[in-house]
């Protein structure tokens, strides 16, 4: 039997992009440990939807066996739609979740909540350890292993664990990046925060749908719904700087004036009230030696359209696909340039354009939007035309923006 070239991987990061590498490493049966700063899975209100590219394209929920576990725990999102700021319909797209060869458009269901069902999956593989409060230091390497330095935050004491590779999946502040780059992270940041709410409240009394980008240059909001028990995330942006408790002050009257039905507080529920900076920016590499990046610890934008979040799973099936060559005998470490080559384009010449796209298109005025935005009149189009509906339907390649966008 050939031995195989693979002996051991470190993940770190406990988020959905390291747990689910770490599970398609298991199912090879390569051993993996999972290092994560945090006690616990974080819960925090952050990305909910995973996009074509990681459902239908690479199918990379598909092939770790959790698509379905996934769905039964959220669910397929069916309609998209563009409002004005009353809440009135600009234009929609509706029957997403019709699925296509077997697979939905796009799956919804809460980062946290997928990596707890993907701590649970690991489980299952004996090669997989997860090793919580455990915090990385440093990372290092030579021509024939890697190794991190890590604090065991609940003793206090530091080691040294070695693997054939580690992967750096420890989001947007990642230790692993900083120790390959110095701190560089080339990019900038958008000029507000974002706040992300969890609330339940009645937006099916509006009629909304799975998703709405509502549009005003100030007043923006994305609203989108987390399960069918009533339970919403509303997006909007603020000054920058504010404190918690001045947000949650201010988000009252935001609320009032200014989100779609003006609701008043004893019609809404809050559960989580988050803010974020946000970011458009790229790692320089995504590969050095036998140290590898992906997800946000690689690329962080802005999350209108999910393409974040989509953009860090389409990386683990990538990089995994590489790994398995490498593990298999049936590629040289060379391949792993080729990762670090194509997941930084598809970043810097998609998921950052796009994203970057979509979040200009809600911050405008919303009277002519339909008449002036390419993709919406694309949309248009597709009412009424049967031809590019179905294209746009089957999402083989990517015919125009509004598909990008759905990608």
């Amino acid at each position: 039997m050939t031995q195989p070239n693979i002996r051991k991987v470190i993940v770190v990061g406990a988020g959905p992009v390291g747990l689910l590498t770490a599970l398609m490493l298991g199912q090879k049966g390569i051993p993996v440990d999972v290092l994560e700063a945090n006690d616990q899975v974080n819960s925090s209100p952050r990305g909910l939807a995973y996009g074509p590219a990681a459902v239908r394209y690479r199918r990379v929920l598909h092939r770790a066996g959790i698509l379905e576990k996934t769905i039964e725990k959220g669910f397929s999102a069916g309609s998209v739609a563009w409002r004005k700021p009353d809440g009135a319909l600009i234009i929609d797209l509706d029957r997403l979740d019709i699925p296509v060869e077997g697979l939905p458009h796009s799956v919804i269901l809460p980062v946290g909540s997928l990596s707890g069902l993907l701590v649970q999956e690991t489980q299952n593989y004996p090669s997989i350890t997860v090793h919580w409060n455990h915090r990385v230091t440093g990372v290092g390497q030579d021509s024939v292993k890697s190794w991190v330095q890590v604090q065991d935050t609940s003793s206090g004491t530091s080691t040294t664990m070695e693997a054939d590779f580690v992967v750096g999946c420890d989001g947007g502040t990642s230790a692993v990046r900083k120790s390959l780059s110095g701190g560089s992270f080339p990019g900038y940041t958008w000029p507000m925060q974002l706040i992300a709410v969890n609330a339940s409240i009645d937006f099916d009394r509006l009629g909304f749908s799975d998703a709405q980008w509502v549009i005003h240059p100030e007043h923006w909001f994305v609203i989108a719904r987390i399960n069918k028990q009533g339970m919403w995330r509303i997006v909007y942006g603020e000054t920058p700087g504010l404190s918690i408790d001045e947000v949650r002050t201010r988000l009252t009257d935001k609320f009032r004036k200014h989100l779609p039905g003006m609701p008043e507080p004893d019609q809404y529920t809050l559960h989580n009230v988050t803010p974020y900076s946000i970011h458009q920016r790229c790692a320089e590499k995504m590969r050095v030696g036998r140290v590898m990046l992906a997800g946000d610890a690689a690329h962080l934008n802005n999350p209108m359209g999910g393409l974040g979040l989509t953009t860090g799973v389409a990386d683990v099936g990538s990089l995994i696909d590489c790994l398995y060559g490498i593990h298999d005998g049936l590629a040289s470490y060379r391949i792993l340039d080729k990762y670090d080559e194509m997941r930084r384009q598809i970043f810097l010449n998609g998921t950052d354009v796009i994203s970057t796209e979509n979040f200009k298109r809600i911050m405008q005025d919303a009277e002519g939007v339909a008449q002036r935005d390419p993709v919406l009149q694309l949309l248009a189009q597709a009412k009424t035309d049967s031809n590019i509906a179905a294209s746009l339907a089957k999402a083989r390649k990517p015919l125009s923006p509004l598909q990008h966008f759905l990608q």
